[in-house]
């Protein structure tokens, strides 16, 4: 998945795309779809949003039967937070780990700021995805647009991002179970709701086949994983929910 800014060209299908989410992800009647669209994702709304020097606009696309398409986008209003106002997958896309891309995408561009949202509460299932990244839920707040108040849940790191979601535990080179020593991949981890997991590899000489992880906020192997990729740390209760929902949230 490539993420890049969003340029002039990209508006048509980043409307269309926030329609398509709205419309299958939120319990929110007609009106209120078409009003938050007029207000926020029309072709005008679009085109001063791109031109705003305060707000970052970046999309994840992907090769679609030869063509680049735009299978997700993520808003950000920049002050002294990296604030995430909208972000929406494709709902044809989802589970394609566009939302994730756009996420970390943002970390890097604003790693100086910490980062911030507000999630919808219609769309609580934001608030996980959030959490996966480190990310706290604070404050409950009301969003004015289009004339009508919406309730949502503030998220927030509370401090930058250069420090957050950091290993507590010093992570070793290798890990005994089972009698066998097992090595720890240092080169690539996981977002994990306390502190991050890295991959534990079985001990075979031939190819890299994976164990399983190191929990990095209490030193434990006992991580549990299911079939949408979420991890679980039995010791602590340090989680993984990044992969579970590729949603879209404000």
């Amino acid at each position: 998945m490539n993420v890049r800014p969003a340029e002039s060209d990209d508006r048509e299908q980043i409307s269309a795309i926030a329609r398509d989410s709205l419309q299958s992800s939120y319990s929110l009647s007609p009106d209120q779809i078409e009003s938050i669209l007029g207000e926020e994702f029309d072709d005008a709304a679009l085109t001063d949003l791109l031109d705003d020097a305060d707000t970052g606009v970046l999309v994840a696309e992907e090769t679609v039967d030869g063509t680049e398409t735009v299978r997700g986008f993520v808003t950000v209003d920049v002050g002294e937070e990296a604030t995430i106002r909208w972000l929406h997958v494709d709902p044809t896309a989802r589970g394609g780990g566009a939302a994730t891309a756009l996420l970390e995408r943002v970390r890097e561009r604003y790693a100086e700021k910490p980062i911030a949202a507000s999630v919808l509460d219609e769309a609580v299932e934001g608030g996980e995805f959030l959490e996966g990244f480190g990310l706290k839920q604070g404050e409950h707040d009301q969003l004015l647009v289009g004339g009508e108040e919406f309730a949502v849940t503030m998220f927030t790191e509370g401090q930058s991002t250069e420090t957050a979601n950091e290993p507590t535990v010093t992570v070793p080179q290798s890990v005994t179970v089972d009698g066998a020593d097992l090595p720890v991949d240092h080169d690539e981890s996981v977002p994990g709701s306390e502190a991050p997991f890295f991959t534990v590899y079985a001990a075979d000489d031939d190819e890299e086949v994976t164990y399983g992880y190191f929990c990095s906020q209490c030193g434990s192997t006992n991580v549990s994983i299911d079939g949408l990729d979420r991890l679980e740390c039995g010791d602590c209760g340090n989680t993984h929910l990044a992969d579970e929902w590729d949603d879209a949230y404000l």
